[in-house]
């Protein structure tokens, strides 16, 4: 008989370290379509959402449903977060399973479980199968992508191949989320949410070919896509089922397979849903073109996220971008023209960084049409190039810290330069920010995203006021 599942819309969380980070309160479409899959396969599944549920809510659930196995996804910030939230569920419940997935586990399964004795078993990369497969209690040395103690040892199975066509994996059951809850949040979570905003995720593709050193790729560097009428066939179901007015496409590559995201586009209006909800998604500026902006305008986008990394070329090179500086101003300039907002995302404290060459990043964000830009610390997120890099102390690269709770994007307490120590690189960040939004044209859209944690922190840091 298989096993009873319960699967946690991510860990409870007291605080965030990083306050400019995105909010709590976000749905987790790969804990969606982990359930999915589940209940597809006649698996007993359900959700427990600290986000909208009281610990005495969860409490009672663990109680009553008395799950086998327990799932819970975590990114490096939040991988205490996670062990803490599983000290909890077995303080309620002794005998059962706790399995870790998500980016930081997937990166380094084996210290995941050294370092986290409360872990059972880790899910690296796809987690579909394999969770499937530990829930039927098949032989764990079968199960591959599973990672799980034997005695005294900690061993790790063969990684598993991707699910080669994910047009066959479920819709997402967000039935099973109170979904009530999540209206008027979105990413960025600051006060120019509006209150009847329902924001749901869609995936289009899983995987990325690109090579940024400074990304862990957990569902691989092979891209797999769903087919458009797929892909609309959910946007469908979300609006029309659960009443959403906005859809993010989570990939941040979209428009990789440009037919495809055509034929997305021409289906969404086909079917009328650009009337409806509106989208975003991240790109690249390699890939996006006037034509196909024009017709992504048509569709429903009103936001990009576009990963710019760097205003110097050298930089751009070296880490493996793959852009160059007149892509991203002409690519920037249509999407003005076209009408999309967009958001210029940028990292400081890249290996080899000097003063000039973030100089040189602050003017490129000023000089671009764009609403929104972010200006995140490099971070050495475990499996990245990035991580091993600063292991040797490559260009200038030094880690300060394993405490996970800090590996935040933007409060950069994880990693410095020998040119520019952590001071110096937080000193820069607070200049790029108040450079890029202290100006009359972007008051209106610095106002959008702030909030009471981000204001306090703006306060102490980025205006330098103590």
């Amino acid at each position: 008989m298989p096993l009873k599942i319960l699967l946690f819309n991510g860990p409870k969380i007291h605080e965030r370290a990083d306050k400019l980070e995105m909010e709590n309160r976000i749905l987790r479409l790969g804990i969606a379509s982990l359930a999915g899959y589940l209940l597809e396969n006649e698996v007993e599944v359900i959700v427990a959402d600290p986000v909208t549920q009281s610990t005495p809510e969860i409490n009672k659930l663990l109680e009553t449903f008395q799950p086998d196995l327990v799932g819970l996804h975590a990114y490096t910030s939040e991988i205490h977060a996670a062990a803490e939230t599983a000290q909890w569920i077995k303080s309620i419940s002794a005998p059962v399973k706790i399995i870790i997935g998500g980016p930081h586990a997937s990166a380094i399964p084996e210290r995941t479980l050294e370092e986290f004795p409360i872990f059972d078993f880790v899910a690296a990369g796809e987690g579909e199968q394999t969770l499937l497969e530990l829930v039927q209690e098949q032989n764990l040395r079968s199960i591959r992508g599973l990672t799980y103690r034997n005695d005294y040892e900690i061993k790790s199975n063969a990684p598993r191949e991707p699910i080669a066509n994910i047009d066959t994996l479920p819709l997402p059951p967000w039935e099973m989320f109170n979904l009530d809850k999540y209206r008027g949040a979105d990413l960025m979570g600051g006060f120019g949410r509006k209150s009847s905003l329902l924001e749901l995720p869609v995936e289009g593709a899983r995987g990325c070919p690109f090579g940024c050193i400074f990304c862990y790729r957990t569902l691989g560097k092979k891209i797999r896509f769903k087919s458009a009428s797929r892909i609309v066939d959910e946007v469908e179901r979300n609006v029309n089922k659960f009443g959403a007015n906005k859809i993010h496409f989570i990939e941040g590559t979209f428009a990789v397979n440009k037919a495809i995201a055509r034929e997305m586009c021409l289906e969404l209006i086909k079917r009328n849903l650009h009337k409806k909800m509106t989208w975003s998604t991240g790109g690249r500026v390699d890939i996006l073109d006037e034509k196909l902006l024009e017709l992504m305008k048509k569709s429903g986008c009103k936001y990009i996220g576009i990963g710019v990394e760097s205003g110097d070329q050298a930089m751009l090179n070296r880490i493996g971008k793959g852009i160059n500086i007149e892509q991203i101003k002409q690519t920037f300039a249509i999407c003005k023209k076209v009408g999309i907002t967009t958001e210029a995302e940028f990292i400081l404290g890249h290996p080899f960084e000097t003063k000039e060459t973030i100089q040189k990043t602050i003017n490129l964000s000023c000089s671009l049409p764009t609403k929104y830009a972010t200006f995140a610390i490099l971070v050495p997120f475990p499996g990245t190039q990035i991580a091993e890099m600063a292991k040797e102390n490559i260009g200038g690269l030094k880690i300060l810290t394993h405490n996970w709770r800090v590996y935040g994007k933007q409060i950069g307490n994880s990693l410095e330069l020998k040119q520019l120590p952590h001071e110096k690189l937080l000193e820069y960040q607070a200049l790029a920010y108040r450079k890029f939004y202290l100006r009359p044209s972007h008051i209106k859209a610095l106002v959008s995203r702030l909030n009471k944690e981000r204001i306090w922190y703006g306060v102490k840091n980025i205006l330098g006021i103590r």
